[in-house]
């Protein structure tokens, strides 16, 4: 990993080209570098906190890919370089980021929901009597038993704990990932 000092005669080496070319290079490597980690579900070697649930395909960071793709350079200036992730498309991007706790509304629209997959994951489970009457059965399992419970909740409101899964930010990987990007642009340099 370079050190201070290191980067320090770099900069000083560049001429006016190197200059106006080092905000690319940083802004490419490091939406590159962040949109990388949706891959390997890490950062700066600390892995993500695992689902709780099981996804059936894909990731479920990346489900979409709405929240990967958001993820661009908004400002590239001689000054300043601002790499940026969300907006109106991916609202959600900061507390999956940096981890919240959000708090929703139970809705009908909700609990009608909720209803139809405890429908679809007791499958088996679910008997029809006479009349049309549905009652549990044995085979309903937990999962089932979840959805149940959202539909049935008294509660107006519900708390929500999102993990942070970190994907932008400072990093010493990033650092040396973009260091390595200009010794490779500027190779007389070194």
């Amino acid at each position: 990993m370079a050190n201070i000092n290191t980067i320090d005669k770099f900069f000083k080496r560049l001429d006016d080209y190197g200059k106006r070319a080092v905000p690319s290079i940083i802004s490419e490597k490091a939406t590159e570098f962040y949109k990388h980690k949706f891959t390997t579900k890490e950062w700066d070697g600390r892995p993500w906190e695992p689902t709780k649930r099981i996804v059936k395909s894909g990731s479920l960071m990346v489900r979409s890919g709405k929240l990967m793709n958001s993820i661009r350079p908004k400002t590239v200036s001689l000054s300043r370089v601002v790499v940026s992730a969300g907006g109106s498309v991916v609202p959600y991007a900061k507390a999956l980021n940096e981890g919240e706790t959000i708090t929703i509304p139970v809705t009908a629209k909700m609990r009608k929901f909720a209803w139809a997959k405890y429908y679809e994951e007791a499958g088996k489970g679910i008997k029809t009597g006479k009349g049309g009457n549905t009652y549990q059965g044995i085979g309903a399992g937990k999962e089932a038993n979840r959805w149940k419970g959202l539909a049935l909740t008294p509660k107006q409101t519900l708390t929500v704990k999102l993990p942070e899964r970190r994907f932008m930010g400072k990093s010493a990987m990033l650092n040396s990932f973009i260091f390595q990007a200009f010794k490779e642009e500027f190779k007389n340099l070194f």
